[in-house]
């Protein structure tokens, strides 16, 4: 591969500036702000305009694995990945029609920050805030992982410095990020980006198809080469994503993926959440990640034309080498752009995420008079701690498939969250009791499914909700008739 280094190392740092003038644009505003330095610091301050959050949602929804990741694991997977994005795109934008407008309303009812806290004061317990502040925090650990590999490949590949050094370039430009303006600094990094990520998209699937000759001259490659890739579910007694995983990979984008705190996030950041605002966020959020999720064809025609980037542990660096081999320098720096948009909106959203459940769930949690600001500065320090934990993990042992390590780190989380979540917003005779069940029962029936009984990744990621809401609504529905319904409960689901 002749790669220009000087140029691609030019642009990289001039992409980078410019992310961390937004981080110090935002931190002059904030200054500004009557707003409480939490709420500024967390969400905005609740003033960023929509279409920057409906962008922002959508470019932290995809990321390192569903740039790289994803077209690694379709190229040696085939069509039968594609499931995943069918439904994703449509798993953030349906459940939103019945969640967003009563969370928003409850929780500025409550007065609260963040899921976690939303769902502490909905259920009136401290105690299964902190415990999901601390799963969170530790689950999202792992997803991080991926995203700061992620951008050391791009680094590697793109202007020639070691996989090490790109690592620390990584942490050192999130963090700042971070650091610099919280939610404000990373959605609106995040808008710019997202216009980036769809030309990567539009310009990586049709320069691919391109390249291989078309859609029948793909089919016929593969037809010869990897007829299984050419197979819409898997078959044999190791099929990863059979025929009956359908439903179960349903399960997981419409609840565990829209449950995710690093995106739903952004609800509670909304200044307004009547019908025409929730519906101008989704027609944005359908229309932007249909185009983010076309990238997994890439890893299809990546297979036609780069069969030798998929021999040892070399996947995810497959639409890396595309970019490079298929394009003159001047669109490839562009797609450079694009990759490390995805990346960075997603780890600084996530990062964000986890110092979040530290300074505001389980410091505010011990330290009951902890002022707003000193919150703030309790999620900085996380900030500058996780981060080169991180770096660490990945110098001592690399995942060879990024988004496998996405997807157990969203499983953890969104497992444990979804039914409370769900519950909460929609049914009012939802219990304390109900809750703590499911929060329990989602994580430790994933862990069972995948590690004991040694699913499928593909079933236990999604089947994992069915002993959640089994939890919280039997639960619940027997101490409603035992006990009768809990009044304090009730009336904090009303929002009128």
């Amino acid at each position: 591969m002749d790669i220009n280094y000087t140029l691609f190392s030019a642009v990289i740092i001039a992409f980078l500036v410019v992310n961390l003038g937004v981080g110090i644009w935002s931190t002059l505003k904030a200054r500004k702000s009557s707003v409480a330095a939490d709420e500024q610091f967390m969400l905005g301050g609740k003033s960023v305009p929509l279409v920057v959050i409906a962008m922002s949602y959508c470019a932290a929804a995809v990321s390192a694995g569903s740039f790289i990741g994803d077209p690694a694991l379709a190229a040696t997977m085939g069509w039968s990945y594609f499931w995943f994005p069918i439904f994703v795109t449509s798993g953030l934008c349906i459940p939103a029609l019945f969640i967003i407008r009563r969370l928003k309303l409850q929780a500025d009812k409550f007065g609260v920050l963040t899921i976690t806290d939303y769902i502490g004061a909905r259920f009136q317990s401290n105690a299964i805030k902190l415990y999901m502040a601390v799963v969170m925090a530790i689950c999202y650990l792992f997803m991080l992982v991926s995203q700061f590999k992620g951008a050391a490949i791009l680094f590697q590949m793109y202007t020639g410095v070691s996989f090490e050094t790109g690592l620390i370039l990584m942490m050192t430009v999130v963090v700042l990020l971070v650091v610099l303006g919280g939610l404000d600094s990373v959605a609106w990094s995040s808008f710019f980006q997202g216009f980036l990520m769809v030309f990567l998209a539009l310009v990586m699937v049709i320069g691919a198809f391109v390249a291989v000759g078309g859609v029948s001259r793909l089919d016929s490659i593969l037809s010869v080469d990897a007829p299984e890739i050419l197979q819409i579910v898997e078959t044999g007694e190791i099929a990863i994503i059979p025929w009956y995983a359908v439903p179960f990979i349903f399960l997981f984008t419409f609840f565990v993926m829209f449950s995710q705190p690093y995106l739903s996030s952004r609800y509670l950041a909304m200044g307004n959440v009547n019908r025409k605002s929730v519906g101008k966020l989704l027609i944005i959020t359908l229309t932007i990640t249909g185009f983010f999720n076309m990238m997994i064809t890439a890893g299809i025609t990546g297979r036609a034309l780069f069969p030798e980037v998929l021999e040892g542990e070399m996947a995810d660096y497959l639409t890396v080498t595309m970019s490079i081999e298929l394009f003159p320098d001047i669109i490839t720096v562009l797609i450079m752009i694009g990759f490390f948009s995805a990346i960075i909106s997603t780890a600084a959203a996530v990062l964000l995420t986890v110092a979040q459940c530290v300074g505001n769930d389980i410091y505010g949690r011990i330290k009951k008079d902890a002022s707003p600001k000193s919150k703030v500065i309790v999620i900085r320090v996380t900030v500058f701690v996780v981060a080169p934990l991180i770096t660490a993990f990945n110098f001592y042992k690399t995942p060879e498939f990024l988004q496998l390590f996405v997807l157990m780190s969203l499983t953890g989380v969104g497992a444990m969250l979804c039914m409370p979540l769900f519950a909460g917003v929609i049914w009012r005779n939802a219990t304390r009791a109900g809750a703590w069940c499911s929060a329990i029962l989602g994580p430790v029936s994933y862990l069972v499914m995948s590690q004991i009984l040694e699913w499928s990744w593909a079933i236990s990621m999604g089947a994992c909700v069915i002993p959640a809401a089994i939890g919280m609504f039997v639960v619940s529905w027997i101490l409603n008739v035992v006990k009768g319904p809990d009044e304090v409960l009730q009336k904090l689901y009303d929002v009128e």
